[in-house]
């Protein structure tokens, strides 16, 4: 598709994400991508939601994490002349415009919680949308009692100890794809997830993707309409082609 049939819409991310969820699902959001020439969005079947019926929108923030890495090994860290990792993700979360989904890449280590409760309050507090998360989440239970928190992750562990560090923010991930060995995740990308699994809308076609979505759901309410109310199958698949 040409540049310049590449639609942008004038509105914030908050109504961005307002607007994927109430009219957009895997496959519709899947079918729009893809007929925008994009087929290496779609992440692992490993990427599960704390609870079914959750969906994970939002600005992607992606963040590498390395595990067996202590604060008191990276010098200055420990002694307080050098800002905490993980306060200097807060703070690029609290930069950012609100409706970020942190992205967190893990390396493979599920060995301890890299992420409870607490952190996804304090996110939460400054614009953050939820968290898509290739290792483990912990304090679930706390998690879940959240009104707009969506967590897809690898898995759960009560331990944060032998832990892990963050060493980048806000710089291109790499994480387990369905399609493809990875998917790369650059900021800015958009991501969509519910109960059929999770995928990336390049920044770029976002809005256009939003779009196509949106005419896709309200032309598949009318013919629900009609599907419902008995049309003949002769008819229906000469009307609408293969549903």
């Amino acid at each position: 598709m040409a540049e310049k049939e590449i639609r942008q819409l004038n509105i914030t991310d908050l109504e961005r994400i307002a607007r994927f969820k109430k009219a957009g699902y895997g496959g519709c959001v899947s079918d729009a991508v893809h007929s925008l020439g994009v087929s290496d969005n779609i992440f692992s079947a490993d990427f599960k939601p704390l609870r079914q019926g959750m969906q994970l929108v939002g600005r992607a923030l992606p963040v590498k994490l390395h595990s067996l890495i202590g604060a008191s090994n990276q010098p200055g860290v420990a002694e307080g002349t050098v800002e905490h990792p993980q306060k200097r993700m807060m703070r690029t979360v609290q930069e950012l415009e609100d409706g970020t989904v942190l992205c967190f890449d893990c390396g493979g280590d599920m060995q301890p919680a890299q992420f409870g409760e607490m952190s996804c309050q304090l996110a939460y507090a400054h614009g953050c949308r939820g968290l898509l998360h290739s290792g483990n989440c912990r304090d679930t239970q706390y998690v879940l009692k959240m009104p707009d928190f969506p967590v897809f992750c690898f898995g759960t562990r009560p331990n944060y100890f032998y832990g892990w560090e963050i060493i980048d923010i806000n710089r291109p991930i790499f994480l387990p794809g369905h399609l493809t060995h990875y998917v790369t995740v650059n900021p800015g990308d958009f991501i969509f997830g519910d109960n059929d699994g999770v995928q990336l809308i390049p920044k770029d076609l976002v809005d256009e993707v939003l779009l196509r979505v949106e005419a896709t759901f309200k032309k598949e309410n009318e013919q629900r309409e009609q599907l419902a109310a008995g049309m003949p199958i002769d008819e229906v698949y000469e009307k609408f082609g293969v549903l």
